[in-house]
């Protein structure tokens, strides 16, 4: 299972119009979204709900980008080791 298919939609309360106008489809689950929706956040006008959404949806991708990090190091880690 992909875990980032497992995070959580950004923007589920607010209607299909404020969406659109938004960061990415419906969440943060690539890298290329992220980048966009940073940028997006520094030079889009979007009201302070919108903005601490994308925020938020940001720091969750970034938790699940640095779990993963972390796998990586302790499988090579264990290789090395053992």
């Amino acid at each position: 299972m992909n875990p980032y298919k497992l995070l959580p939609p950004l923007f589920e309360d607010l209607d299909q119009e404020v969406i659109e106008n938004l960061v990415t489809d419906d969440s943060i689950a690539e890298g290329g979204a992220a980048m966009t929706a940073y940028a997006r956040m520094q030079f889009t006008q979007m009201s302070d709900k919108e903005r601490q959404k994308v925020k938020e949806g940001l720091l969750r991708y970034c938790e699940l980008d640095t779990l993963a990090m972390v796998m990586i190091w302790e499988y090579w880690n264990d290789m090395v080791n053992h």
